[in-house]
């Protein structure tokens, strides 16, 4: 008998337990669906894109979302056999949140400490005021105190890396305050079932109401995500991510992908965004270009592009895998459209090609210094140049024929764009992906031109890990080359796949031109492109061995090509009183109001803080505008001065010392500010000096201090 009831028993505590489930369960898909029918209105005010993804999303037939111990939702998600959390995911994620911010993960920038000899002999108004910031850095004297360990309660940037469903995010909103917070998580699924578990709703309206910017990369692959947050960064600036506190709450490989990702690209996120000195003789050279040197600009249309999708483009640069490709080049030459990127030209008319299209790209006096050097100025005035709006005004001159486009981000790009729709009503593109590199200039030219098949020479976006840094016929090897030609892969600390196989090592603009190339590639998949040679692996383009390349058969006289590339695709106009449409008043106005945000008082990090994030949306407001390119005038300058003063304010714990340097620091700001004011009425009329003598001269100084210092 007492079996019996032993076994009565516990088939009524089985039952007992088993109504209790059912009544937890039922109860929690009450609420839950409440919760994601809340959560969806509140995505359709705030992510209408992300609304629309979610409304159509079908989960697969075994989704399952049950319910916990605690009542609480848990999921195994696709492709797992174990839950993502135990009986009780909201306390298992408070004791995350407790652990992971104690002891907390920072993505931050490194602080200044020394000052490079070279920078103080370069008289740019840039280079001045950052040497002053570095010196102020350097007089304040904190490098020996300790650094921030916990989260502070305020923190610029929270990036989350896999969202789970929700509860971890919740937990530290409630307890800690951010500017920013990005939110990735690869798995779609997993965040459509976060709706019937965390509050969104409550999350994006207070997010709302504190002035709290949050953006969530749902869904994002792998390939994606850098392209992704560089997209975010270029709507608020790269100091939204200069001082980010790193949170994983989910693992996986995926997860674990992006985080290894963020972190080996943090510091490119904060390359390319140019200066003051930049920006603006950037725009003193567009207007030259355009009303006294009368260069077309690059309008390119479908109609004309489709009369090229049968042609075949060459983009040549000067990259060791060249040398490869030579005898190819050769023999394909009078069928092949080549583009010849920067001191690729030199490396070709040793062997006796003359490229159709010579691409140049840099604004300063050196270039117009390196073709005066190295190049016979007759073979230039049967010669075509390609390049953009930013060009030093003496290098067009100099060629047959030039065709200039707009290289776009620039001061000098929103300018002419503006002006060209006031007298065309016609938007003027700029080229995409044309940067940093010359190489990602021709690439970008013979993409936008329609060829229906581009082949890459000599494009290697890195070194051979033992060996040369550029072609045997490289001007940079000849024994009488110019000192400012001596090229060093001393810099290149990153490691690239190869493109057939193994590892090549490039500096950091090149992994950038690599990332650009493909952001290019993927816009235009109705192009094919063939990587050929031993450089870095390009995704999307085809690796071919030089041997491989196939014979071009004649499809039309190239010269006739050429000539009416020249002239249907370019076009052109001038500028009407550029002086009044510069902007000097706005631009004085502009800076007043800086300063006068910059005096404000601050008794906090989140104060300081607080001063940066206002002066930035103040500029960032300019986007779009009639004078739009008093952003990009402003904008780099800003980046270079904001993101170490970001990262100075939350990188030691001696919150008085910290205030005390970073006030040191915005002083040096404000100077600069207002020396950018005073220089502005008349610098957008002067063409840049930094030649070839001065470079050679810096770049000696800064050899002989670093011998001297080792």
């Amino acid at each position: 008998m007492d079996d019996i009831q032993k076994t009565l028993k516990a088939l009524e505590e089985k039952i007992e337990a088993t109504i209790k489930k059912q009544q937890k369960q039922k109860l929690f898909e009450e609420k839950s669906n409440a919760l994601y029918l809340k959560n969806l209105e509140a995505f359709k005010l705030y992510f209408p894109d992300l609304y629309q993804q979610l409304q159509s999303f079908q989960p697969r037939e075994d989704f399952n979302l049950f319910v916990t111990e605690s009542g609480h939702g848990n999921l195994i998600p696709k492709g797992q056999t174990r839950p993502l959390y135990g009986d009780n995911p909201v306390e298992q994620s408070k004791k995350q949140v407790e652990k992971y911010t104690k002891k907390a993960t920072f993505g931050r920038s490194e602080l200044y400490h020394s000052v490079p000899a070279g920078m103080k002999l370069d008289k740019r108004i840039h280079i001045r005021y950052m040497v002053d910031l570095v010196e102020a850095f350097i007089d304040s004297d904190l490098k020996n105190e300790e650094v921030i360990e916990s989260l502070p309660t305020h923190f610029p940037t929270c990036m989350m890396f896999g969202v789970g469903l929700g509860y971890a995010l919740s937990t530290l909103l409630e307890q800690f305050s951010f500017d920013y917070v990005l939110v990735c998580e690869p798995d779609f699924e997993t965040f459509y079932a976060s709706l019937f578990c965390t509050d969104w709703s409550a999350i994006l309206h207070e997010s709302d109401e504190q002035d709290r910017s949050v953006f969530l990369k749902i869904g994002v692959s792998f390939e994606s995500f850098l392209q992704d947050l560089m997209g975010t960064i270029n709507r608020v600036g790269p100091s939204s991510l200069v001082s980010s506190f790193c949170y994983q709450h989910t693992p996986g490989a995926e997860v674990n992908a992006l985080i290894e990702q963020f972190f080996e690209n943090f510091g490119l996120m904060q390359l390319g965004y140019g200066f003051y000195n930049d920006a603006v003789t950037g725009l003193a050279h567009a207007i030259e270009n355009v009303n006294e040197n009368r260069c077309p600009v690059f309008l390119p249309t479908e109609t004309n592009k489709s009369k090229l999708n049968g042609l075949t483009a060459y983009v040549v640069a000067n990259g060791p895998s060249l040398d490869e490709a030579i005898e190819v080049i050769k023999e394909n030459k009078d069928n092949a459209i080549i583009f010849a990127a920067g001191t690729a030209l030199n490396s070709l008319i040793k062997v006796g090609i003359t490229p159709d299209f010579h691409v140049l790209v840099e604004r300063p006096k050196t270039t117009y210094d390196y073709l005066v050097e190295t190049v016979d100025l007759a073979y230039l005035k049967n010669l075509n140049l390609l390049t953009v709006d930013v060009m030093y005004p003496e290098v067009p001159p100099l060629y047959q024929w030039s065709g200039m486009s707009l290289k776009g981000p620039e001061a000098g790009s929103l300018f002419s764009q503006y002006e060209f729709l006031k007298s065309h009503q016609q938007y003027l593109p700029a080229l995409a992906f044309s940067g940093p590199l010359v190489a990602n200039t021709a690439l970008a030219f013979a993409t936008a031109f329609g060829f229906g098949e581009i082949y890459l020479f000599g494009v290697d976006n890195g070194y051979p890990v033992t060996g040369q840094t550029h072609s045997k016929l490289s001007i940079y090897n000849e024994s009488n080359r110019h000192e400012a030609f001596n090229v060093s892969s001393d810099g290149a600390s990153h490691l690239l796949e190869g493109n057939f196989g193994g590892k090549v090592k490039a500096i950091s603009l090149m992994v950038q031109a690599k990332q650009h190339m493909e952001s290019l590639i993927k816009s235009t998949p109705k192009t094919s492109f063939y990587n050929v040679g031993s450089g870095a692996k390009i995704e999307k383009a085809e690796p071919l061995y030089a041997d491989d390349v196939l014979p071009i058969a004649r499809k039309q006289d190239k010269q006739r090509v050429v000539e009416a590339m020249k002239t249907s695709f370019f076009t052109n106009t001038t500028f009407d009183e550029p002086e009044k449409a510069v902007g000097k008043e706005e631009f004085a106005s502009l800076c007043d109001y800086l300063i006068e945000i910059a005096n404000r008082p601050f008794h906090s990090r989140k104060d300081a803080s607080d001063l940066l994030k206002a002066q930035s949306r103040v500029v960032y407001a300019y986007r779009g505008k009639k004078f739009g390119h008093l952003f990009h005038v402003m904008k780099g300058s800003m980046m270079y001065f904001h993101c170490p003063l970001l990262s100075l304010l939350y990188f030691y714990s001696d919150e008085a010392k910290t205030l005390k340097a970073f006030k040191a620091g915005l002083d040096v700001w404000k100077n600069y500010i207002n020396a950018m004011k005073l220089d502005y009425q008349d610098a957008w009329k002067k063409r840049c000096e930094y030649s070839l003598e001065v470079e050679a001269e810096l770049r000696k100084i800064n050899e002989a201090s670093l011998a001297e210092f080792g």
